[in-house]
């Protein structure tokens, strides 16, 4: 039933296009009103060369010149126009009249696979070190497993395996039927990202728009609800799934529903906002901020560190890493905020937004903060000494001696003089010298002190500084980004909402109530495992930061 509502919907929305264009213009190259959202096309690959013929989901054809240097992918990866086949699914981006993006899908059937070449496509439910857990279609669970020889994709790019979070959509390619060995992972763009958590009156359903309406909507920002709009309407995604007391409900039977509260997962869908889940609301409402310390997945029950009982069932949103997680990724020791609905000691969890993050999105990446004296640097190498350790969200001091390497393909930052230098630059220097020497006391010459970001022991990228910062003034902050910009006097900077700040003294995070600005000019940006500029960081990015009041010294994009 749900797809024949999916179905109903998008041919009346484009039967209702097709009365709107312009009798006048053009049946074969008109600027398609018809799709969904003005800008860009998808359906089926019908015919390809200088004019691509694409067949909407909705039945309608619509054919497009092919511009000049037009950007085309498959899967995420650069391709060639011959490699697109007929029948191929594809979504195109369209300027002036002509396709300028074009991405197609592969199958298991002909088209970009090798034949017999097995995929798999789902969401992952756990990381165990080389081990995928992928929830697929079906619902069905199934483990596969990684080697150092896997190739991790993400917008065609290729990143780290250490990238994957719990809750990403993936696609895993095998080079055999019957293998379980991954050779490829292609993680889907940021459309698989929540975008917030909603909550609002629902006031009526269009079954044939594919979209609700609620009345007094609030969005869920540093732990308050924030209203939005007296009314909104959002879209339904195509794999939308409401809930009401932990059982589904069947899209049909929404509508008797009007006047409830509901709680929204919504996620981004190429620009547009979309709703995955829903949960109806039937009791009272009472928010809860602490640990979680026990689960008892028989049961369907969570103890927070207050000693509160609560429930948790399919239904319930659970957000963790940004993403839309099931139950089984909750873990004990997990800071989170609780909107549970209930009377008197019975409870159950409408909403589980997990604040807990670390350097590492999961124990399959080895990646580490250090701070230190830059005591000796060589060709290919760093000595630390005085050197801290980022170690579970706080520094962790240590006055041994640690070995570093690095590469040219290291990014290298002078902090003092604003600017990258090479490698050469870097250890020809006097970023490192033997203090002791009458060279070094006579010109007052110090060792220079860093932030390095390493995978194992190689450096991915080193901030160089003049002196020392007292790791004691910083704090370890994370959060979802509100807001990128340049300030003409600050430089640039981001504005971090639904933000916690990790507690030593309470070892857990404390979730903050006002939103966080914190200053990029002289950070270390890690974004895809690589060092990358403030301009590289969006709006709606999780980031695991080090802060000095509101001047950043790491920003982790997850």
């Amino acid at each position: 039933m749900k797809k024949l509502i999916a179905a109903v919907a998008i041919a009346a929305i484009c039967i209702t296009s097709v009365f709107s264009v312009s009798q006048g213009a053009p049946q074969e190259f008109r600027p398609a009103a018809a799709p969904l959202r003005a800008g860009y096309i998808e359906g089926f690959l019908k015919s390809k060369g200088q004019n691509i013929q694409i067949e909407e989901y909705s039945g309608r054809v619509q054919v497009f010149p092919l511009a000049s240097g037009a950007v085309m992918e498959i899967d995420g990866i650069p391709a060639l126009l011959g490699d697109f086949q007929p029948g191929m699914e594809v979504y195109a981006k369209y300027s002036g009249g002509s396709i300028v993006y074009m991405e197609g899908y592969s199958t298991t059937n002909p088209g970009y696979l090798a034949p017999g070449a097995k995929v798999r496509s789902g969401v992952v439910g756990k990381i165990d070190r080389n081990q995928i857990v992928l929830k697929l279609a079906t619902g069905k669970q199934e483990a596969y497993f990684t080697s150092p020889a896997t190739i991790v994709l993400k917008k065609g790019e290729n990143v780290p395996l250490s990238t994957l979070c719990e809750g990403d959509s993936v696609r895993l390619f095998f080079d055999e039927a019957n293998s379980t060995l991954v050779s490829r992972i292609n993680i889907q763009g940021e459309s698989v990202k929540i975008k917030g958590v909603y909550r609002g009156v629902l006031q009526s359903i269009d079954a044939l728009g594919g979209s609700i309406s609620l009345s007094n909507a609030a969005c869920l920002n540093s732990g308050e609800w924030e209203e939005t709009a007296k009314v909104k309407k959002i879209d339904i995604a195509g794999d939308f799934r409401a809930f009401a007391g932990g059982y589904e409900i069947p899209c049909e039977n929404l509508k008797y529903y009007r006047g409830k509260t509901v709680y929204l997962a919504v996620k981004d869908f190429f620009g547009t906002d979309k709703i995955e889940k829903m949960i109806i609301k039937n009791q009272n409402e009472t928010a809860y901020t602490g640990k979680i310390e026990e689960i008892n997945w028989y049961a369907g029950a969570m103890e927070l560190s207050n000693k509160k009982n609560i429930d948790f069932n399919d239904g319930t949103i659970i957000v963790k890493n940004g993403r839309i997680v099931d139950k089984y990724s909750l873990n004990p020791d997990s800071d989170a905020l609780v909107v549970a609905e209930g009377s008197g000691s019975g409870n159950t969890a409408d909403l589980v937004y997990v604040y807990n993050e670390d350097i590492n999105n999961s124990n399959i990446a080895q990646n580490y903060l250090y701070a230190g004296r830059l005591d000796e640097i060589i060709e290919d190498r760093v000595t630390l000494r005085d050197f801290y350790i980022l170690n579970k969200n706080e520094w962790e001091s240590f006055d041994e001696a640690k070995e570093l390497y690095y590469d040219d393909d290291t990014y290298i930052y002078d902090a003092k003089n604003n600017e990258r230098i090479s490698r050469k630059e870097f250890y020809s220097e006097e970023y490192a010298v033997d203090e002791s020497s009458s060279y070094a006391k006579r010109n007052g010459l110090k060792d220079w002190y860093g932030y390095i970001y390493a995978d194992g022991d190689r450096i991915v990228a080193v901030t160089a500084q003049k002196t020392m910062d007292s790791v004691l003034n910083q704090r370890v902050t994370t959060g979802i980004v509100e807001t990128v910009k340049e300030d003409e006097t600050l430089g640039p900077m981001i504005t971090v909402s639904n933000a916690a700040d990790w507690s030593a003294r309470k070892d857990s995070w404390v979730p903050k109530t006002v939103p966080v600005k914190i200053l990029l000019e002289d950070a270390v940006i890690i974004k895809d495992g690589k060092a990358a500029s403030w301009e590289d960081i969006r709006p709606q990015d999780t980031v695991y930061t080090v802060r000095d009041d509101i001047y950043g010294k790491f920003v982790l994009v997850k």
